[in-house]
């Protein structure tokens, strides 16, 4: 949106008091300035700019002046969007302050002004805006002045003001006559409408801003009789000129505009489903002139995204058959590693690492049961993520998306809030990676130096110890085993399913009404993991630990639930496998056996829940742990903020 230069800003409104034997003066002025410009803002600032202002009533003259012609014709914009357009102030800070007032609140003075103005021989630019001002301000007689103001934007469109400015002003235009019913001026509005898009549709540079608008109106149809057939009467060349823009203009966005209009104005079924094919066609070609694998796979989805909304099935698969077959060697990806000295010094990891030191391995486990959330604390992530964000030009002004291990498109991020959740769950992941080096050590070093009992065994501990579920101590009593024996793809393979069927039974046990009933084709069933986790959050969750197990599980996060469930976890490492095996050990020791008396005290499971390492209070080794933590992240959030 424009802004208003420093030195023309007024925090109040001008203390104006109009005299009769100024106009002359007054219309010198804006004339002139209406000879050096282009558009109303010039006209506005050349004005402002005039000499002999050490007068206060003439300055205010020459302020009220000038702001007349801060007003601005608005179009209607966008896929989807109406048609026509309005006449508004310019808005400096939003809703709660406005340059020049708004129209509605002028006072009798600015009016006469305008009223006195309008009766010169002025230029018709000038006549459009003044007379629509009087319209807009519902002055006496508002449908004289609405049909000079139609008239005189009409006429303006053979002076020298440019053709986005002719383009808005017969689209107000437009917008007057169709309000009011003004049927006797349509024909020179269409005409004049039609003489400018052919012109610029046929220009060696083409402006899209000065065409589109047009032909929205012009497909909105002609004004009907009250006795006339519901549907308008389109005129043949507007559809012929809709054609020629989809030729024209094949950007994305642009298309899709055009599709739309096709879409919602066109009366015939196979002339609207031809335009949705050019635009679909628009975008193909986009993506065959591509080499650069990101933008070809970017202009396929988009092709593919608009052939399913407008239910073009063939074009839709030929999209994705195309999209598939992207040459994953054309992506040009780029690593992007942090240099300098590691946030972790190894006497830290060492000093943590010695709390596994135990005697005995169940006391190793303990210790191992007891470590806090791998990504920390989830208000700290938030308000680095936010920091990151608040210094980063790029997070403001573009949108984000992520590739899945299929090497394609998977999700994109585009609002302000989808882009912190996206940030958040980054610093996550970060954070993660170091968590699991260190929990993939423990695990190693309590296999140094212990013998690694039975699983059966080690399984009747966990359930004599914490009273949990004996199948899902038994799940995890065999991914341990399954680590210990270097097997990480099985240990992660088993562990994932399981902690989705522990999240689900402690939401059963909690009396949460999950199941999903049988729906016309639907079968019943259990809902997933990314439904049930937001319940058991509601249930008093501790917020670290539900952040760690989405970050770890699903989907912007490593997603390692998905990738298993479909086949894309071909590969494990120990890091992996250790964070894996930590996420079910904290959900299967939670989850009481359903025949013990806690499993029907709901407060104690809810409880359980909110401190589910045992307590609130934190070892010493604990706060080694999150000191490391911080560290990484507090040279996390100065790396990326300086992105």
């Amino acid at each position: 949106m424009d802004s208003v230069p420093s030195g023309e800003r007024t925090a109040e409104p001008v203390a104006f008091s109009y005299n009769q034997e100024r106009i002359s003066v007054i219309r010198a002025i804006v004339s002139n300035a209406h000879n050096a410009a282009t558009n109303y803002r010039e006209i506005a600032s050349i004005i402002f700019q005039e000499e002999g202002q050490e007068d206060p009533a003439i300055q205010a003259e020459i302020r009220e002046v000038a702001a007349t012609f801060y007003y601005r014709l608005r179009l209607q914009r966008g896929p989807g969007s109406k048609p026509g357009a309005t006449l508004e102030p310019l808005s400096e800070t939003g809703d709660s302050h406005y340059f020049p007032r708004p129209i509605k609140a002028v006072g009798p003075e600015v009016l006469k002004l305008w009223g006195e103005l309008l009766s010169e021989n002025i230029e018709p630019e000038i006549q459009g805006l003044l007379a629509d001002l009087l319209f807009s301000a519902r002055h006496p007689k508002p449908h004289i002045h609405a049909r000079r103001a139609v008239e005189a934007y009409v006429a303006a469109q053979d002076g020298n003001f440019g053709q986005l400015d002719k383009s808005a002003m017969l689209v107000r235009a437009w917008s007057i006559l169709r309000s009011l019913g003004l049927k006797d001026l349509e024909l020179s509005v269409e005409t004049a409408m039609m003489g400018l898009v052919e012109s610029t549709l046929k220009a060696d540079v083409s402006a899209p801003g000065t065409v589109l608008p047009i032909l929205r109106c012009l497909l909105e149809g002609r004004l009907r009789a009250k006795k006339e057939a519901k549907r308008a009467e389109i005129p043949a060349k507007a559809i012929d000129y809709l054609f020629s823009a989809l030729d024209l203009y094949k950007t994305d966005h642009l298309s899709m505009q055009l599709a739309y209009m096709a879409r919602d104005c066109l009366n015939d079924k196979a002339l609207t489903d031809l335009a949705l094919r050019k635009a679909a066609a628009n975008l193909l070609e986009a993506a065959e002139q591509e080499t650069n694998g990101h933008l070809k796979a970017h202009w396929l989805e988009q092709a593919a995204k608009f052939a399913r909304r407008f239910h073009l099935d063939d074009i839709q698969s030929e999209c994705v058959r195309q999209l598939q077959a992207v040459d994953p060697a054309t992506f040009q990806w780029m690593t992007i590693r942090a240099g300098g000295v590691s946030p972790v010094r190894p006497s830290d990891i060492e000093s943590y690492l010695q709390i596994f030191d135990q005697p005995h391995l169940i006391s190793a486990l303990i210790q191992f049961f007891n470590t806090p959330s791998p990504t920390g604390s989830r208000k700290v992530n938030e308000k680095i993520a936010k920091n990151v964000i608040s210094n980063s030009l790029t997070h403001k002004i573009m949108g984000m998306s992520t590739y899945g291990a299929h090497g394609l498109p998977q999700k994109s991020y585009s609002t302000d809030n989808e882009k912190l959740q996206y940030e958040i769950n980054g610093v996550e992941v970060i954070g993660m990676a170091r968590q699991g080096n260190i929990l993939s050590a423990a695990l190693g070093r309590m296999a140094e130096t212990h013998v690694i009992p039975q699983t059966g065994d080690l399984a009747a501990w966990f359930v004599e110890e914490y009273g949990s579920d004996p199948g899902l101590c038994m799940s995890l009593a065999e991914s341990l085993s399954l680590f210990w024996g270097g097997n990480y793809v099985s240990c992660a393979q088993l562990a994932m399913p399981r902690i989705e069927a522990a999240i689900r039974s402690l939401l059963l046990l909690l009396n949460e009404p999950i199941y999903r009933v049988e729906e016309d084709k639907s079968l019943g069933q259990f809902p997933g993991l990314g439904t049930m986790l937001p319940l058991l959050d509601k249930h008093g969750f501790d917020p670290d630990w539900s952040s760690f197990i989405r970050a770890l599980l699903l989907t912007p996060g490593r997603n390692l639930r998905n990738l298993g469930a479909h086949g894309f976890l071909q590969d494990v490492d120990k890091q992996t496998a250790a964070l894996v095996i930590r996420a079910l050990s904290l959900v299967a020791l939670l989850a009481p056996e359903e025949t013990s008396k806690k499993a029907c005290d709901h407060e104690a499971i809810r409880e359980s829940l909110a401190f589910p390492t045992g307590g609130n209070r934190l070892t010493f080794s604990d706060r080694l742990l999150l000191k490391v933590s911080s560290r990484l992240n507090a040279i996390l959030s100065v790396r990326s903020g300086r992105s």
